[in-house]
């Protein structure tokens, strides 16, 4: 960027720019020459005068030519300019947020009109999305993942034939990860199809709250549920190809699952006492050997308590253990 280029005001506050310096050293000095901010900022002349011009330019600055021509400087108030800038800012801001209203329009006009063919797609239609779902599962070579949470979109009769569906791609090899809301413990009907489905090879965990309702085949594609309400005239959800966004949910699913509980049949299944004061001294971080002398165990007894409990929570590490445990109320 040349010397004199200033188009915003950003680095005029900014004491190690060279424009912060040379506004610093008009507020400090009224009417100075070019060579006098000059040797106030340690350049060669031409160098000043061409930060001052660019100061002048955004009227952070004023020429000012006295009787005998001498040329002289002067910074304006930094609260007027201040308070311009954000003026001038909110304007943009203002003017880009119409642009992307308007831009929306054309973006929901022209997918409802058209099979658009892009990494991220709009869908409007309940139909469609169970479709959407149905193909994603149809379609998996290797493994599908699943976030699923209420509202739910199909009736019982679709239900029925997406455990089907589920059931025949297990058996096919397809490796499923569902991930579901714990209130799946109040629905006895989905309840049963999800102990079904683990007990033919499936993975389910739980989370309290999960963000979002989503199925991912492969890694490859996706499809994001946005909401369950076809009144609203928006997307109900969309369709993800190849893409930043893929990477994203992809990352986030995989990160939520670390995070939830294996499903049990029994959730809030007891331990005993003595794996109890194991688990409350390893969620504190205390060792093996600690925990042996604590309760006057033998390490092997510790170590092999341990494997256990951290197999039923489905965790991977102590501190996850510790997480995994509260939430069931184990602690």
């Amino acid at each position: 960027m040349p010397v004199g280029a200033l188009t915003t005001l950003d680095d005029l506050f900014d004491p190690a720019s060279l424009h912060g310096r040379a506004y610093a050293a008009l507020v400090q000095h009224p009417r100075s020459t070019a060579f006098e901010v000059a040797e106030r900022l340690g350049c060669p002349p031409r160098i000043a005068e061409a930060a001052l011009e660019a100061l002048c330019h955004l009227e952070a600055a004023v020429r000012l030519t006295e009787a005998n021509g001498t040329v002289r400087w002067d910074a304006h108030a930094p609260e007027a300019l201040s308070e311009a800038e954000t003026r001038r800012r909110n304007g943009d801001m203002l003017r880009m947020q119409s642009a992307a209203a308007r831009l929306g329009e054309t973006f929901r006009s022209v997918r409802r009109t058209t099979d658009a063919d892009g990494a991220v797609v709009a869908v409007y239609e309940r139909r469609q999305l169970l479709a959407d779902f149905e193909d994603l599962q149809h379609t998996a070579h290797a493994r599908v993942k699943v976030v699923e949470r209420g509202p739910f979109l199909s009736d019982v009769e679709t239900e029925e034939r997406m455990f089907e569906l589920k059931s025949a791609r297990i058996a096919a090899g397809i490796d499923y990860r569902t991930l579901y809301q714990e209130t799946i413990y109040q629905d006895a009907e989905r309840l049963r199809h999800v102990l079904a489905t683990n007990a033919a090879g499936a993975q389910a965990r739980t989370l309290p709250d999960p963000p979002m309702k989503l199925i991912l085949a492969d890694d490859r594609r996706a499809v994001l549920v946005l909401h369950t309400d076809e009144r609203r005239g928006d997307p109900m959800g969309v369709r993800v190809g190849p893409s930043p966004t893929l990477d994203l949910l992809v990352k986030t699913f995989d990160s939520l699952w670390s995070m939830a509980t294996p499903i049990s049949v029994n959730p809030s299944e007891a331990l005993d006492e003595r794996d109890r004061a194991i688990l409350t001294l390893m969620s504190m971080g205390a060792t093996d050997d600690t925990i042996a002398r604590r309760l006057g165990l033998s390490r092997r007894t510790v170590v092999r308590r341990t494997a256990s409990l951290l197999e039923r929570l489905g965790a991977s590490t102590r501190f996850q253990a510790g997480v995994q445990a509260t939430r069931r109320g184990w602690l």
